[in-house]
């Protein structure tokens, strides 16, 4: 039961988080990243999911703003968190929460060429 707490309290310091972000007037990046919880490196984000949740880097990519997405999940638990990381900026939570299913999908044959 205390665990659930713990990622019920999670959850919603985050989901705070973000409806404060949504509903803040669009401004500049400086303004819009003061309103999201946010740490300098990406390490200690990594580290300090990896200690609390027991979550590691599942997946990542590169959006069309330039920034890293990366989603950290715990495959036993089910607990996950999406960061950004800004170009030449810090490292901010966008999402957690739980439920996270690790599913592998069939491989997609790679585009070949034709002679």
């Amino acid at each position: 039961m205390t665990r659930n707490r713990g990622n019920l309290a999670r959850t919603a310091a985050v989901a705070g988080v973000v409806a404060l972000a949504l509903t803040a007037p669009l401004s500049g990046p400086a303004e819009a990243q003061a309103s999201r919880v946010c740490l300098p490196q990406a390490a200690a984000l990594a580290q300090q999911l990896g200690q609390q949740y027991g979550e590691k880097l599942s997946a990542a990519g590169v959006d069309a703003g330039g920034g890293l997405v990366q989603v950290y999940s715990n495959t036993e638990s089910g607990t996950w968190t999406i960061a950004i990381t800004i170009p030449n900026g810090p490292t901010c939570i966008m999402s957690s929460g739980e439920g996270w299913a690790h599913e592998k999908t069939a491989e997609l044959p790679k585009p070949g060429r034709t002679s």
